[in-house]
């Protein structure tokens, strides 16, 4: 049926987007819009929040939720008896690293061949400094190469270690392509929540230097790896070795735009 009042039409249709879009997003944008424009000086605080709950006629969770995007963005800070006062009134500059997979992080990707051996080991106290575990438990060591040809040297020597109560994935290795933690997550049916990833360079180890094939005083560039399922708990760590002189590593960074 078509409106006969063409105001009325679209003050419907305003009514309806309004309650599609989250409530804290319109204090967002009117609070931004605000302190971009000058009204609020930098040190200067906001209304209080029972004000912000009466001016847009929203809860006090929904003002709270509005005030921690507005510090996500580096617009205001809380202080203690003091409030939620502004700190920066020309808006800030955020960008960062996308990814849309944990695919994306893996080096080379599926370009490459890799090959592997899998054997359980007991940490000593130096592997289990290295991993920030304890002396004497049991793991499961993966140690592989990777190739972009097989006929050509490795560009990269992995050492993998899994915790034991994960170590069942054992059964599919050389029998299901993929990343190990995703042997993990097919098998345990768990979810990998976080990645902490770290590079440094560093002389090859002595082992990583025979596994490629290069001399013992070359540096090598290291990739760790911590893959943690809910709950913080260590599904896999790994670490990736790859000649410095050959490395190359690539990033985009993408600006966010605030809501």
């Amino acid at each position: 049926m078509i409106a006969k009042n063409p105001k009325q039409a679209r003050r419907k249709l305003g009514r309806v987007l309004r309650v599609r879009e989250p409530l804290y997003r319109f204090v967002v944008q009117s609070l931004k819009a605000e302190i971009l424009l000058g009204k609020y000086a930098v040190g200067a605080p906001l209304p209080s929040e029972q004000t912000l709950v009466r001016r847009f006629k929203v809860s006090r969770h929904t003002v709270r939720e509005a005030l921690r995007r507005l510090r996500d963005l580096g617009l205001v800070e809380s202080h203690q008896g003091l409030g939620t006062l502004v700190c920066n009134a020309t808006g800030p500059r955020i960008y960062v690293h996308q990814v849309d997979s944990i695919g994306d992080l893996h080096d080379y990707g599926v370009a490459s061949h890799y090959s592997d051996t899998a054997r359980p080991i007991t940490l000593n106290k130096q592997l289990a400094a290295r991993l920030n575990a304890v002396a004497g438990e049991d793991w499961l060591l993966i140690e592989g190469l990777r190739y972009i040809d097989p006929a050509e040297r490795p560009i990269c020597a992995v050492d993998i270690y899994v915790p034991a109560r994960f170590a069942g994935i054992t059964r599919l290795l050389g029998r299901r392509s993929g990343p190990i933690f995703g042997l993990i997550e097919s098998v345990y049916g768990e979810s990998i929540e976080e990645v902490e990833q770290h590079l440094s360079a560093m002389i090859a180890p002595a082992h990583i230097a025979r596994r490629l094939g290069i001399r013992g005083d070359e540096t090598v560039l290291e990739i760790q790896r911590e893959y943690r399922i809910r709950g913080g708990t260590r599904a896999e760590i790994s670490f990736n070795y790859y000649k410095a002189s050959t490395f190359k590593l690539s990033m985009h960074l993408r600006r966010v735009r605030a809501a």
